[in-house]
């Protein structure tokens, strides 16, 4: 008698939106300073894309944790490689989430 339990991916998504928040806000500030700098205005720009990436990897984890999780971990290096001190935040929600789902 084998019973399928499904697991709760409550913490993943909480802990992903919260990553993709943070990343947002990082590359929000990255936009502010390439006033100041014209290289960090496309950083700045990844940066946005990849919380992006780590939101939608946050709700697919649901769905499908294994893909969710690869999505997730992705998305906190790309955050990281594109505006480093900025993303630290987001990168550690983000990573969190993905080494979560893929090991729960």
């Amino acid at each position: 008698m084998s019973e399928t339990v499904e697991k709760s991916r409550t913490l993943e998504l909480v802990l992903g939106i919260i990553g993709g928040v943070f990343g947002l806000l990082g590359g929000l500030a990255a936009l502010v300073f390439s006033v100041f700098a014209t290289d960090i205005l496309w950083l700045g720009i990844s940066a946005i894309l990849a919380s992006i990436l780590g939101i939608i990897g946050s709700v697919y984890v649901r769905n499908n944790p294994r893909n969710g999780g690869v999505l997730l971990i992705v998305s906190a290096v790309w955050l990281l490689i594109s505006i480093s001190a900025f993303a630290i935040p987001g990168t550690v929600f983000l990573g969190l989430a993905g080494v979560l789902a893929l090991l729960r």
